[in-house]
């Protein structure tokens, strides 16, 4: 049985509140100038949040459809 081997979780950079993770789940396909506007993350940060939440995985998933 072949079983796909996990990356190890990285530990968070930042600190994210409940309600941040939220409002990226909820508003994840607006542009990163407007989370910007609502969330006090750089870029880079709010692809990594996406990444460690499954946000991109899930964009990607959709796309091909």
């Amino acid at each position: 049985m072949n079983r796909r081997s996990r990356k190890p979780l990285e530990s968070a950079a930042t600190n994210w509140t409940t309600e941040q993770d939220s409002y990226l789940i909820e508003n994840h396909l607006l542009t990163f100038a407007e989370l910007r506007i609502k969330l006090p993350f750089t870029d880079d940060q709010i692809v990594q949040r996406k990444e460690r939440l499954g946000l991109l995985r899930r964009e990607r998933q959709l796309r091909r459809f």
